[in-house]
């Protein structure tokens, strides 16, 4: 099978794309098909002369700026030659921005080519957490207390720290409502914390969600296929499960399965499939909670191109379930050519 590998991009989390797609390159080649690897910010070969995918690990988190929309035009025409269309399945290993949001996956819509993980709506439900929180709590699903807020102009009127310190108790989670990889976010202990952690969220979306700070154990569900994975409890060294966390060797535990009753985890992984349906996900997903020492789990949110570095969370679930990284991988472009052939 002939593969289109798309990976780098220019959104905040390029290196974790390129790790990612670094190991789905070898994946693939190791599964006899024909790899070919783009880059979506300029659309070049991500190819050394020797075939081989060059990439260094994730190092330290991005320098967060304002969000590059410069590769627009570039990511168009990338997939807009009639070599394009000679593809039997692209596979998308993009985090973040133009590549998750469903602005990719309305392009590949277009050309007719199956891809693999959601298709353009549910990308972008997915990618935008106010909407995604306002389908959870119509499906009574459990959601921490949130609002968002709108700031197009940059500047955080008085008027909206104002409206934060009514609505919410100390601490606050503050991150961009369409962000990934906890880049932008900032846990908010005191009040005079709070214009910074607006103005840091800012530099990642115009769009800036303030939710309750849920003290407890973070958990995370994969699903494949609408197939929940064994549930995973993320145990960071730091406290947070920040970008360095993720993407550090030894910097965070992981337990699989969580050490949670069985009863719970069933509840947890019963609540990721309704996450994952309502979304309309497809392909593979994961679904990120928080437990608190009573028991009550809150779903915090649906990501629908989960990393697949040796460090991710998806491909560990899946070896726990007994599926090893190759046929995780398979899984995926055997799920992307089965949705295409529906439609």
């Amino acid at each position: 099978m002939k593969v289109l590998l798309l990976a780098g991009g220019d959104s905040s989390e390029r290196d974790v794309s390129l790790d990612s797609g670094a190991a789905i390159h070898e994946s693939l080649t190791r599964l006899g098909h024909t790899v070919i690897a783009i880059d979506t910010a300029d659309g070049k070969s991500l190819l050394a002369s020797d075939g081989k995918f060059p990439t260094g690990k994730v190092k330290s988190a991005p320098v967060v700026t304002q969000t590059n929309n410069s590769g627009a035009l570039t990511l168009a025409k990338s997939i807009s030659t009639p070599e394009f269309c000679e593809f039997d399945v692209v596979f998308l290993a993009l985090h973040g921005g133009k590549g998750e949001n469903g602005s990719l996956q309305n392009l590949l819509e277009l050309a007719k080519v199956p891809f693999t993980g959601s298709d353009m709506k549910a990308s972008a439900i997915a990618m935008d957490k106010a909407t995604s929180k306002r389908l959870f709590e119509s499906a009574r699903i459990p959601t921490p207390k949130w609002k968002a807020y709108t700031i197009y102009s940059g500047e955080i009127e008085e008027s909206v720290i104002k409206d934060i310190k009514k609505s919410f108790k100390l601490p606050v989670i503050v991150k961009p409502n369409d962000g990934g990889s906890t880049i932008g976010l900032t846990i908010v202990k005191k009040q005079i914390e709070m214009r910074a952690a607006f103005e840091l969220s800012l530099k990642e979306s115009p769009v800036v969600l303030v939710e309750d700070y849920i003290k407890g154990r973070e958990l995370t569900v994969p699903v494949i296929d609408s197939q929940a994975l064994p549930v995973i409890e993320i145990i960071p060294k730091s406290g947070l499960y920040d970008y360095e966390a993720k993407y550090t060797k030894g910097m965070t535990e992981y337990v699989v399965p969580a050490q949670i009753p069985a009863k719970k985890a069933k509840e947890i992984q019963k609540a990721a499939l309704k996450v994952y349906e309502i979304i309309g996900a497809s392909g593979l997903a994961r679904v990120d909670f928080m437990i608190t020492k009573s028991g009550k789990f809150y779903c915090l949110e649906l990501n629908t191109l989960p990393g697949m570095t040796e460090l991710s969370l998806s491909p560990m679930a899946a070896k726990a379930s007994g599926i090893n990284f190759d046929q995780l991988v398979d899984k995926m472009v055997q799920s992307a050519i089965r949705r295409f052939k529906k439609r």
